[in-house]
């Protein structure tokens, strides 16, 4: 039964959307942070990955916005609903010329990748964010003292096979970035550890 509705959610992007919503408290948190990161910068060029159904694309109002995914079914839905630039990609072979963006946002993708997977898309940001850009991850984590019974719940229904520990997401990260500012937080069923990084 879960498994069946998991896979009716990929494949219904409005449906996927507003379940989400109803998890994550309308992501309140993860805005909150995307803003506080930005400040008053205008016109960055951005680079949203795994951006799903574009739920963010509204933070970033007064900036030049890219939102990527690599579901043809997700970009198509949120070409429909938002005016960003929408395209399907991969994010382990990004499509655009180095040091192009200079903020790019990682929201819940990387829990979906192995460690190798995670690190060709972290070198592949890397080549694409300019030398002073910043790089904002937030990312499903395992926090103990965090959890309760909700968020079990809701990292079992998740797609994501590679829920990681904090420690386990530096590891892999600190390869290619230095952290400058690190967080831990839950939003209604969601735990995440968020990190903004510098190259």
């Amino acid at each position: 039964m879960l498994e069946e509705l998991r896979n009716f959610l990929a494949k219904h992007p409005g449906a996927f959307t507003i379940v989400r919503k109803i998890i994550e408290l309308n992501f309140k948190k993860q805005k909150e942070i995307i803003q506080a990161t930005l400040g008053e910068k205008k016109n960055l060029k951005v680079l949203d990955i795994g951006c799903g159904t574009g739920e963010f694309y509204e933070c970033f109002q007064s900036q030049t916005y890219v939102g990527i995914d690599i579901s043809p079914k997700y970009i198509q839905y949120a070409k429909k609903i938002k005016k960003g630039d929408f395209r399907v990609m991969d994010a382990t072979k990004l499509d655009f010329p180095d040091l192009t963006f200079d903020f790019v946002l990682v929201m819940a993708m990387l829990h979906h990748l192995s460690d190798e997977h995670f690190l060709q898309v972290i070198k592949e940001i890397r080549r694409v964010l300019k030398n002073d850009g910043a790089l904002l991850i937030m990312e499903d984590a395992k926090i103990e003292e965090l959890e309760n019974r909700f968020v079990r719940l809701v990292q079992k229904f998740d797609k994501g096979d590679f829920i990681r520990k904090p420690n386990e997401y530096k590891k892999i990260i600190l390869q290619y970035f230095y952290c400058v500012k690190e967080n831990s937080f839950r939003n209604g069923g969601c735990i995440y550890y968020s990190m903004i990084l510098k190259k």
